[in-house]
């Protein structure tokens, strides 16, 4: 059986469905309408949808469920530890601007703002460290991303709240 994710392996969805259907095949999607559309097109049996982060807010992914034929099976929390990344060799001090999910970035305003950082939004957290190709940037995602990717982790856990999680919801075809 497979799951559809929103990303690149390394995203925080990848991981959800790695955590919560681990017998599930995950299937990367570029969008969340794209991971709706692959479960009732019969391309994935599953999709897995992050709803709301506990300090960021809704994602965005929630009305487009609403608005497909699609149900709502499980809902799982993620705990979401955020990472800044950036290519190897690379100092804190050499970076001006962050990418990443705009959920992401709102997970971390405090800690970038703090360390004097602008942020640029990206389709994903993990999208993101696998295009990082410039050394003034860096990028918010997970240590996963960083292994699969070459990353250097700059600095960790640069989430806002100790208690950083997102809900992920499990969508399915059929009745409720």
């Amino acid at each position: 059986m497979s799951v559809a994710y929103q990303g690149a392996p390394g995203a925080f969805g990848h991981a959800a469905c790695r955590r919560f259907l681990p017998g599930h095949e995950p299937v990367a999607r570029p969008s969340f309408a794209e991971v709706i559309r692959a479960v009732e097109a019969d391309e994935a049996d599953l999709g897995m949808l992050p709803l709301e982060n506990n300090h960021a807010g809704p994602t965005g992914a929630g009305p487009l469920i609403a608005g497909s034929t699609l149900r709502i099976v499980a809902e799982h929390d993620l705990p979401v530890r955020m990472h800044l990344l950036g290519l190897p060799g690379t100092e804190l001090r050499d970076i001006r601007l962050v990418r990443s999910h705009p959920v992401a970035i709102r997970q971390c305003a405090a800690t970038l703002g703090g360390l004097g950082l602008a942020s640029e939004p990206a389709e994903n957290t993990a999208v993101a460290a696998l295009a990082l190709a410039d050394r003034g940037c860096a990028v918010l995602a997970s240590e996963e991303a960083a292994a699969l990717y070459g990353l250097a982790i700059l600095r960790r856990d640069v989430h806002d709240r100790p208690d950083n999680a997102t809900r992920f919801a499990v969508v399915a075809k059929g009745a409720a």
